[in-house]
């Protein structure tokens, strides 16, 4: 079996002079609360084993970050590949920016389900916020199928745990919906809890170049 390739990211490095892009935004509902979030992510090929990249997040509570990537390939075999990839760049809350750092851990694995393919990838993060004074394990995993020209299913499960803190989790069903060769509209339903349930509406874009 040939290793199948998802649209973005994880253990999957961009291929030389090409790239993915992906913008998305989030309103969720705590009670009679309403907050929204909004991100974009950035990847590029320089070579066979260096994909560059950006991520940007900003919510409406005054927090966000804005990390600089590279990714570098550990392992590839016929049906998965590991990667690793480390980030610096800052984060703040209300206009005080900080230091901020993130070593991330990917593994990719394809499958095959009757006639279509699909994908599995899971990362394993470490990240330093506030000029290293708060740290945080985060597990996120996503599974997909792959159809061409088709309606897709994703499922995103994200969990997170402060140094400290409150381990916080978010499953996110989703469909990603063609709109040509090299794009594609992302909807998905996103539960959360943080010690404070809360629903959310994610609309985004994904883009190859």
């Amino acid at each position: 079996m040939t290793l199948a390739q998802p649209v973005a990211g994880g253990a999957w490095l961009e291929k030389p002079g090409r790239g993915f892009a992906s913008a998305s935004a989030t309103y969720r509902k705590t009670g009679d609360e309403g907050a929204q979030e909004t991100s974009y992510y950035g990847a590029f090929g320089v070579t066979s084993k260096l994909t560059l990249g950006i991520d940007l997040n900003q919510s409406s509570a005054g927090s966000g970050h804005a990390l600089m990537f590279a990714r570098l390939p550990l392992r590839a075999g016929p049906r998965f590949r590991l990667a690793v990839e480390t980030g610096v760049g800052g984060n703040h809350y209300q206009g005080l920016w900080q230091m901020m750092q993130k070593t991330t851990l990917s593994y990719g694995r394809s499958f095959e389900t009757g006639q279509s393919t699909g994908w599995l990838a899971v990362d394993a993060a470490y990240e330093l916020r506030n000029s290293g004074f708060d740290a945080a394990w985060k597990l996120d995993a996503t599974i997909g199928l792959n159809r061409p020209g088709k309606v897709a299913p994703m499922l995103q499960v994200e969990t997170s745990k402060p140094g400290g803190g409150r381990f916080s989790y978010a499953l996110t069903p989703a469909l990603r919906y063609p709109l040509d060769g090299s794009r594609e509209l992302i909807l998905g339903l996103e539960y959360r809890n943080t010690g404070r349930r809360s629903l959310g509406l994610e609309l985004g874009v994904w883009q190859k170049f």
